[in-house]
């Protein structure tokens, strides 16, 4: 039952947590040993010098390793130093193999929403769209789960961002928050007006849905 999707945290519970790697993870003790991950290129650590092996890493790992059940984190970033042609390049490389093998992909995105909204509206795919650690307003939550996208939810967020968007587009994760999962979704249903058992039962639903039942 995942009802985190998207972890940098080694603490957090193998069995219901969706482990997000980078290539300059593939040696740690926490990749060796997760359950489920994804892998992907992240904004911030890609140069020119390394982004075909990196694109080689994950082409490798997709193929070979069962435990991949998602591409990202991968995205734009207009807040840190990489070119935004490279962030670009690595990014429709990212939505190729999400695309290809089929696979959901977790998106990072500062400063970008309009241009991954309209990318997507371009590009037209079929696998699901998640951006991961939404914290932007209402106006703009409802922009994203119109056009499609799913949205998972941090520690930190805007609570009317959170009661804006249908359940059935919602998801929640540590990131990089060594506390636990629960902590998270037991203060997003005192949000939601729910109990903790029924948001969790929605989205181990819903993760369900995009990551197995395919």
């Amino acid at each position: 039952m995942i009802i985190d999707i998207h972890s940098h945290n080694t603490s957090a519970a193998y069995e219901s947590t969706i482990k997000s790697f980078c290539m300059k993870d593939c040696d740690t003790e926490s990749f060796r040993s997760a359950q489920y991950i994804s892998i992907g290129i992240h904004p911030w650590y890609i140069n020119g010098n390394d982004l075909e092996k990196q694109m080689e890493w994950i082409e490798k790992n997709v193929l070979n390793d069962k435990r991949v059940i998602a591409i990202g984190e991968c995205g734009t970033d207009k807040l840190c130093a990489t070119s935004m042609d490279l962030q670009m390049k690595s990014f429709t490389y990212c939505i190729h193999i999400s695309e290809t093998c089929n696979l959901p992909l977790i998106i990072h995105s500062v400063k970008t929403s309009n241009e991954i909204i309209n990318l997507k509206k371009s590009l037209k795919p079929k696998q699901p769209w998640i951006i991961h650690g939404f914290r932007g307003k209402p106006e703009q939550a409802i922009q994203y789960t119109n056009n499609g996208f799913f949205l998972s939810f941090g520690k930190n967020y805007n609570e009317k961002s959170l009661k804006s968007i249908p359940h059935d587009k919602l998801f929640f994760e540590t990131d990089k928050y060594t506390g636990n999962i629960n902590d998270i979704i037991k203060k997003a249903s005192e949000i939601l007006d729910t109990t903790t058992d029924k948001l969790i039962d929605i989205v181990s639903e819903n993760a369900k849905c995009l990551f197995f039942n395919r």
